[in-house]
């Protein structure tokens, strides 16, 4: 009988070890499916538009009228919705301009393949933007199943049938 509790013993350790070892092994996994974020869209820098023909047009959206610029800013849209901007400096510099950002608030628009969703959705609420062109948002936006050639247009609120920045580089478009 000894020999048999000893055998018990040994085999509900060797189980109990087992079961420790493929819980360890498997948490990170199922930790890591719990806080999934999802994969980047895109992740770009944003670039201030210059006007036509300057800067293109993009989903038959214009850029606004004035030259901006910007210091560093960025955009990052994940496939699960989730979009955070990032908007350091974004004004009209002088002498068009009086270095400062006349634009109260703005939305950020997802485009994919040249087309902008006609609901809306595929755009931020509208966030606040300083005097000195810096704001930020994290939203979550409509995101297609397929989206090619992905860009986030930066467009005031108040006016959506232009844009004042951009994930498009002009340099790039030649």
């Amino acid at each position: 009988m000894v020999t048999i509790r000893k055998l018990t013993l040994t085999v509900a350790a060797a189980s109990a070890a087992t079961l420790a070892v493929a819980m360890l092994s498997t948490t990170p996994a199922l930790a890591s499916s719990e806080h999934h974020h999802g994969h980047n869209v895109i992740r770009a820098e944003l670039v201030g538009s210059m006007p036509a023909p300057a800067s293109p047009t993009i989903a038959k959206i214009q850029p606004g009228g004035a030259p901006w610029v910007n210091g560093p800013s960025s955009v990052r849209v994940r496939d699960n919705g989730r979009i955070d901007v990032h908007i350091r400096g974004l004004v009209i510099p002088p002498p068009v301009g009086t270095g400062v950002n006349p634009v109260l608030s703005a939305v950020a628009t997802l485009v994919c393949g040249d087309m902008v969703d006609a609901t809306g959705r595929g755009s931020t609420q509208p966030f606040a933007l300083s005097t000195a062109g810096d704001g930020s948002t994290r939203d979550h936006i409509l995101v297609p199943k397929h989206c090619h050639d992905a860009v986030v247009l930066i467009q005031p609120a108040g006016n959506r049938a232009v844009y004042i920045a951009s994930t498009v580089d002009e340099e790039d478009d030649d």
